[in-house]
């Protein structure tokens, strides 16, 4: 018996050491959790645009609109491999033309433009691919560092003046490898990282050349908390675009690389925390930039994607300058929590963000860089049903009824990106250039909460003749997109030619609830903007010389080509970009087609943007919450005279405009299940008033089928041609989104 339990227990001991290390690895085996989120979008607009399935984009060939059906599939995947080893990803499709009624993606044409899914399954916009997003691999050692993550990231720890969250569609495609490390039980905490540079829109021309594999971006940030008083920190970010040097021809010893595009951008902020009362926050970024722009690369970017352009023109696009720049940004928050133990505090933040700052990984959208709510991103040119010039054959206006309906979001880049998005989404406009002060008080007691703002901002863009008059007008380093015309601020417009402009925001927004039943939300907002700009604000830069156009040209007489030059050598003359107006002659009247431009007062803006909104909301179920809100728009606008034409290129918007908006908000959840909806009734008109000094045309069968006017409506063609009217236009607009998404 006693050998028989000897036996036995050592095949016990024996079997226990082996089960062990089993048991052990099947604590460290591999775990696979997949799970996914299904996403149905509906759109309705009366305007019936269905190039794709978002109402806004600038992207070519992408399309955008507010009619149509579609449906998206996320598959998450998570593996743990073991405690230090951590593997995500995901499985995604886009609905970007991918609409319910392509019935699966079959048919259509492989040839001609895809947009509005007419490729079918020959394009992926329309046939409903998945495609890889988002794989990374996350390593914590538990020695050295605290973490590693190799393969995609949103990179939203580092700096939004620096490097910001970076979303393309999703917020994931940026790939690169991040570590993070920190010492001295965490006062000391640091991030490093090597981004790839993405190719689609970081440098010169909105993209990274020709060779673009080595291309990246290397950052590295620290902070030091001395105590719960004081913490200090810096950031440090370059980004290098690399070119094949041809100057390299020898091959045996490899291909030399030469810069396209540097840019570097250096940071240093602090903190100081007194209690929980006072807190007092400042940053000082300082940036650097070289646009190779020497032709190296050639002299026409047509076939060649390397090319740099020396100069943008009047209204070039490029997400970053041309040539060499330096400058720099600060701000400094203070805020003061509740002092009075009354439930009032107050945000006060200044700042000025350089003229030539740039920061090609900056944050483009989802982060507000100033405490301002900044512009009003309803009749945002471009935004959604307002990407039209309104001028040209094919492109009629659509202002009064179109962009978003959320409150703005200021970035510090010029490389704006509000693509992909629907109107109910907020709207990212750049803060280049801005200087000023914000005034922010926060009231809060019990159900009731009130907040206000005050904003004077001025603008380190404030120049004439874009800063140097030993140029041409049409030779600027500075990319005007759009050149800031328009009812509202153009979301990507940082720079125009001439520029004396001043901003005064004014906010008061309040919010109770009322006991009764389960509560009603009651809200209200008001809102005023007073913007001034002198832009051409010195009469040597006026095109022509005094008397050039005569006064009275009713029976005969026209303008000399006369030219006044800015510059000391007399070379240079906005009379080669602002020609003089031709003679019409409309029954029996004889003038100016368009007012002769003789006075410095004739390009002067000054806009006064008065909004109010009032709605309230209820929680009718458990399940479903409702809201309905009215919002007033009063806007008063002189934006030039016809002398001006928005520089001969956007659509003349001087005058009253008048928009009333309904909006229905509703939100239902079930079991898995949410359910999202705003509808919006849209309602107004718009009154010109562009001046004197010309005599109206009336429009002819061409004007009327360009640009949707009726013929022998009044108005008139300017520089390029084109056609504005003269005529008060009603606008009436429908638009609808509503979305279930269901996560399993």
């Amino acid at each position: 018996m006693k050998m028989k339990s000897v036996r036995q227990g050592a095949v016990a001991l024996t079997a226990v050491a082996t089960l062990l290390p089993a048991a052990s690895m099947a604590q460290e085996a591999p775990k696979l959790q997949i799970g996914g989120t299904t996403y149905t979008k509906w759109l309705y607009g009366n305007s019936r645009d269905q190039g794709a399935m978002f109402n806004f984009t600038t992207i070519p060939g992408e399309g955008y609109g507010e009619n149509g059906i579609g449906t998206e599939l996320e598959l998450l995947l998570n593996a743990r491999l073991s405690s230090a080893v951590e593997v995500r990803g995901r499985l995604h499709s886009r609905f970007s033309q991918n609409f319910w009624t392509n019935f699966g993606g079959f048919g259509g044409t492989p040839s001609g433009t895809c947009v509005a899914g007419n490729c079918g399954e020959f394009d992926n916009r329309s046939n409903q691919y998945i495609k890889l997003r988002g794989l990374a691999v996350t390593l914590t050692p538990g020695y050295l560092i605290d973490s590693a993550t190799i393969g995609a990231n949103d990179f939203g720890q580092f700096d939004p003046y620096v490097v910001g969250r970076i979303r393309y569609i999703d917020r994931d495609n940026a790939y690169g490898a991040l570590v993070q490390g920190s010492a001295f039980d965490r006062k000391l905490t640091w991030d490093a990282a090597g981004i790839a540079l993405p190719r689609l829109w970081a440098g010169p021309n909105f993209n990274t050349g020709a060779f673009h594999a080595t291309d990246a971006s290397y950052v590295f940030q620290s902070k030091y908390t001395f105590s719960d008083m004081f913490d200090v920190g810096g950031i440090f970010q370059y980004a290098i675009d690399n070119e094949l040097n041809k100057t390299d021809t020898t091959l045996d010893n490899g291909r030399d690389l030469y810069p396209r595009f540097r840019n570097g951008v250096g940071g240093v902020k602090a903190g100081l925390h007194i209690g929980s009362t006072i807190d007092v926050r400042g940053a000082f970024y300082r940036s650097y930039m070289h646009a190779e722009n020497t032709n190296y690369f050639g002299a026409s970017g047509d076939k060649n994607p390397a090319w740099v352009p020396k100069s943008f023109g009047m209204n070039g696009y490029s997400p970053v300058l041309a040539g060499r720049k330096e400058d720099n940004t600060w701000k400094l928050d203070l805020t003061v929590n509740d002092p009075l133990d009354i439930g009032l505090s107050l945000n006060v933040q200044t700042f000025s963000i350089g003229a030539d700052y740039v920061s090609v990984m900056a944050a483009r959208r989802e982060s507000d860089v100033l405490l301002t709510e900044g512009h009003d991103a309803a009749f945002a040119f471009p935004g959604p049903s307002n990407a039209a010039y309104g001028v040209f054959g094919g492109n009629p206006t659509r202002i009064g009824y179109g962009g978003w309906t959320n409150e703005t979001q200021q970035v510090a880049t010029i490389n704006v990106d509000n693509e992909f998005t629907d109107f109910d989404e907020p709207m990212a406009e750049t803060a280049i250039g801005w200087r000023g002060l914000t005034v922010n008080p926060v009231f809060t007691n019990g159900a009731l909460d009130l907040a206000g703002e005050y904003s004077f901002i001025t603008y380190n863009t404030n120049w004439q003749a874009w800063g140097d008059d030993s140029r041409s007008l049409t030779d600027t380093d500075y990319p005007g997109a759009e050149l800031d015309t328009g009812v509202g601020h153009n979301f990507r417009s940082a720079y125009q030619p001439f520029q004396d402009k001043r901003t005064h925001i004014m906010v008061a927004k309040a919010r109770y609830v009322m006991d009764i039943g389960r509560g009603i939300d009651v809200f209200g907002k008001f809102k005023y903007i007073y913007e001034n700009d002198k832009r051409l604000n010195n009469a040597k830069y006026l095109p022509f010389k005094d008397g050039a156009c005569p006064a009275d040209v009713s029976v005969s007489g026209e303008c000399a080509d006369d030219k006044l030059f800015y510059d000391a050598e007399g070379k240079f003359s906005t009379g080669d970009y602002f020609t003089n107006p031709g003679i019409v002659n409309v029954d029996g009247v004889r003038g100016y087609q368009f007012k002769p431009f003789n006075d410095i007062a004739d390009d002067d803006r000054e806009l006064n943007y008065t909004s109010f909104n009032l709605g309230a909301g209820y929680q009718l179920t458990d399940d479903l919450y409702m809201s309905l809100a009215y919002t007033k728009y009063m806007v008063n606008l002189q934006d030039g005279n016809t002398a001006l034409q928005g520089y001969n290129l956007h659509e003349m918007v001087s005058g009253q405009h008048d928009r009333n908006q309904l909006a229905l908000r509703a939100k239902y959840i079930l079991a898995g299940v949410e359910f999202g909806l705003e509808g919006q009734y849209a309602f107004g008109s718009f009154t010109p008033d562009f001046g004197t000094g010309f005599v109206p045309q009336l429009a002819t069968a061409k004007n009327a089928s360009d640009v949707g006017v009726a013929v022998d409506s009044r108005g008139f063609s300017g520089r390029y041609g084109g056609w504005n009217s003269l005529e008060t236009r009603n606008f009436e607009h429908m638009r609808l989104k509503m979305f279930m998404k269901a996560q399993f």
